[in-house]
């Protein structure tokens, strides 16, 4: 993690990109923990999901189911964050438009 031993106090409005940067680095990465748990727990599910899923020949779906994948394990973690159900679907959406566009 970046060290914010340095970092502003509330209502501070940063200056620097560095600054702006490292301001919303903080907020993220706690935020995401908070939602989606620790990362490598994440990024284990997500390789074992990609796994099956790189077995599929289409390049353009694989990469679809792939960003799936990616929600998938996040809903392992936190079953309750819409957020995650909305993107599944708009993923979905899009495999569907592609199809839809090659025939």
């Amino acid at each position: 993690m970046i060290d914010m031993g340095n970092a502003m106090s509330e209502g501070e409005c940063p200056n620097s990109l560095l600054e702006q940067f490292d301001a919303a680095y903080a907020n993220v990465t706690q935020d995401r923990r908070d939602i989606y748990g620790a990362p490598e727990d994440t990024y284990r599910r997500i390789a074992a999901l990609r796994s099956v899923v790189d077995e599929c020949r289409d390049a353009q779906i694989r990469e679809i189911l792939g960003m799936v994948v990616i929600k998938v394990a996040r809903l392992v973690q936190s079953p309750e964050h819409l957020d995650s159900w909305v993107d599944v679907a708009g993923y979905a959406r899009c495999g569907v438009m592609l199809l839809n566009d090659r025939n």
